[in-house]
């Protein structure tokens, strides 16, 4: 399938142009969460277009929205925050997050049903509307792949059968990604229609080209988060990444789905974070303009085209 779904419909691969893999737009967090953690609510529709007016303004032109049911997707807001920004193409996401958002609702809901929601999502619309997702999501705990996250695994794997719309996970802290890939290709999932998010927050270099040599996408997401560490630790992986061979694997996004990460909120680094200072510190040490390009507009249109080489 070499179309991807937008939440304004189909387009074309050339059409993406630079693209952040992972990020959130508007997020409605469950009673229970936001009751632990309120940083959760991005709850401001007019606060959002202003934050993807700053993206779109560095030059972003895709930005993939990764909330997904059990953690506070609303598609009406996500939809007209893309509207207020026609320059940028936002894919939304079916699925399910983790089983730790999901808790007694993960037990109770059958796997069949968890398929059939997930499925009508990418192929018929979400919520009763005709947006239609354009990825398909699943995660699992950290260090653990129970059996409530292989359920989320299996059922994000059936629903690739069904549609043939790629797959971002979470990973959490990094962990389980090697699992999670493999029970992913076992149960009949193209290992190049996988992206492995958070891969960053556990930097090990040896296990990540391990994974890229599956065929499988690693996701680098937590950029202007200094509480994952520093940048010089995740550009220095990235570089040995693409010397390895295997930069050709890795997609680039932020992930800032808190208000204190955005700058219309009063925070920071910013929806422009990527595309304004960590491109100009990579170009300012040993990253060629063109490996930058790989990372940012290649990659995420192979990985969406659903292109086997690269």
């Amino acid at each position: 399938m070499t179309e991807i779904m937008t939440t304004r419909g189909l387009i074309k691969p050339e059409e993406l142009g630079i693209t952040d893999y992972h990020e959130h737009l508007y997020v409605e967090p469950p009673g229970w969460l936001h009751k632990i953690d309120p940083d959760f609510a991005l709850n401001s529709v007019d606060k959002s277009t202003e934050e993807l007016k700053r993206f779109s303004q560095a030059g972003g032109r895709t930005l993939c929205e990764l909330t997904a049911v059990d953690f506070g997707r609303n598609v009406d807001k996500i939809k007209a925050i893309a509207d207020n920004v026609p320059d940028v193409n936002v894919i939304m996401t079916a699925g399910y997050n983790r089983p730790y958002y999901m808790g007694r609702w993960l037990a109770s809901v059958s796997e069949a049903d968890m398929i059939r929601d997930t499925v009508r999502d990418l192929l018929k619309g979400i919520d009763g509307t005709d947006v239609k997702a354009g990825i398909i999501k699943c995660g699992t705990e950290y260090n653990n792949f129970n059996a409530n996250g292989q359920k989320l695994v299996r059922v994000a794997a059936a629903a690739y059968r069904e549609t043939g719309r790629p797959i971002i996970t979470h990973t959490t802290a990094g962990t389980m990604g090697y699992e999670q890939a493999s029970l992913l290709i076992e149960q009949g999932v193209d290992a190049h229609r996988i992206t492995l998010s958070h891969m960053d927050r556990n930097l090990d270099v040896f296990d990540h080209i391990r994974i890229a040599k599956m065929g499988v996408y690693l996701g680098y997401d937590s950029f202007g988060k200094a509480k994952y560490g520093p940048e010089t630790d995740r550009l220095s992986a990235l570089r040995q990444l693409l010397d390895a061979g295997v930069g050709n694997r890795v997609l680039i996004g932020n992930d800032l789905g808190r208000p204190s990460y955005w700058k219309a909120y009063g925070g920071g680094p910013g929806l422009d974070y990527v595309l304004t200072e960590i491109r100009e510190r990579m170009l300012k040490t040993d990253f060629t303009q063109s490996e930058i390009d790989m990372l940012l507009v290649d990659n995420p249109r192979r990985f969406f085209a659903g292109e086997t080489g690269g």
